[in-house]
């Protein structure tokens, strides 16, 4: 796995993300994040809009150092010429500032790039091409001069419909959280409610804690199911060129045995009510199976997959009628290997869906 499909990982698990200055509250940077991160922060982007690269390096220092001991993510506001003179993970870009594109290209590819959306035209193309999105700002912030609020349409907008992890942002606090979560948020960034807090860390956990149970009695809308499986997508290691793991080599294995007993049934004369033809086609399907699945093809491990399930549940009812111990034993050693087979290859269908590392 590259070092940018595990910082989509982290990021597809992470539920609450620190955006802040190198003084928040008028304090030092330690003072806040350190706590914050014990509280449970998940990411966190230092945005430091006036400040110049002498500044914002010696803060990302400090930065970079919590957030490794805490495992969280860094994120560096609209500055992806200096992300990795930083070490940190990625860049964070409002509309106004570079393209997406132009950011990874600067940042490196294996930077995270994050995007700022207000609008639903804007929340499908970030998803399109950012790691993630920022959805605001909710509420009028200070932070965000000059820019109005979108409400809570845009975060129920962007749970349906964005594909890529997405945070709402925006005057999100401990007080209306909860109507936050309700329009469809499961993530949530934050500035003031914990850089301005005298106790982050209490804050970062009461958030965090809000966030994993989500609020009471209420059904958020759901996730898009292309969000879903992005996150599943996420946690799963793409298969390297020519890799082929043990399942699928079993799985081939299988195949072309399977298709060289029906043919020496076939050969032999042992074709049974179906005949020889039939053995034959099922030979052929058989060493077809085998071929498209040594090729990786994902057609061809599903059809495989599907056969396995019909054997398990053939042999499965014909142990229900078993009358001797050799029924018992012939079906035993049928849905056994035939059940683990077709769990293993599961994993490696999920594989083979994992897209292409995007580079822009």
């Amino acid at each position: 796995m590259s070092e940018l499909e595990r910082r989509r990982a982290r990021l597809a698990r992470a539920r609450l993300y620190l955006v802040c200055d190198a003084t928040p509250g008028g304090r030092p940077l330690e003072a806040v994040l350190a706590p914050a991160l014990r509280g449970g922060i998940d990411v966190f982007q230092l945005r430091c809009k006036d400040a110049d690269d002498e500044a914002i390096l010696a803060a990302a220092e400090v930065a970079r150092e919590w957030c490794e001991v805490a495992g969280a993510l860094f994120i560096l506001n609209d500055r992806p010429d200096l992300v990795a003179a930083a070490g940190a993970d990625g860049v964070h870009v409002g509309q106004d500032d570079v393209p997406v594109a132009e950011a990874r290209r600067i940042a490196g590819p294996d930077a995270l790039v994050g995007q700022s959306t207000h609008t639903p035209e804007q929340v499908d193309a970030g998803s399109a091409q950012a790691d993630y999105i920022g959805v605001g700002p909710v509420h009028t912030t200070p932070t965000k001069p000059g820019r109005p609020a979108v409400g809570l349409d845009l975060v129920t907008y962007a749970a349906r419909h964005a594909t890529v992890p997405w945070f709402a942002i925006g005057g999100v606090d401990e007080d209306n959280l909860e109507a936050v979560m309700t329009a469809g948020a499961n993530r949530a960034a934050v500035v003031r409610a914990i850089a301005e807090s005298p106790d982050p860390e209490g804050a970062a956990r009461r958030l965090g804690t809000a966030l994993d149970t989500g609020p009471p009695n209420v059904r958020r809308p759901r996730k898009s199911s292309q969000e879903r499986t992005r996150e599943i997508q996420s946690t799963l290691e793409p298969l390297a060129p020519g890799e082929r793991p043990a399942p699928l080599v079993v799985a081939v294995v299988a195949a072309v045995a399977l298709g060289l007993v029906n043919l020496a049934l076939a050969a032999t004369g042992h074709s049974g009510r179906g005949g020889a033809g039939t053995l034959i086609v099922y030979c052929a399907l058989m060493f077809a199976a085998a071929w498209g699945m040594w090729t990786r093809r994902y057609l061809a491990v599903l059809l495989f997959q599907i056969l396995l399930a019909v054997l398990v549940v053939f042999f499965f009812l014909f142990l229900l009628r078993a009358s001797s111990a050799g029924d018992v034993a012939l079906s035993l050693a049928v849905i056994v290997p035939a059940g683990w087979l077709f769990w293993k290859l599961v994993r490696v269908l999920a594989r083979l869906q994992v897209p292409p590392e995007r580079t822009a």
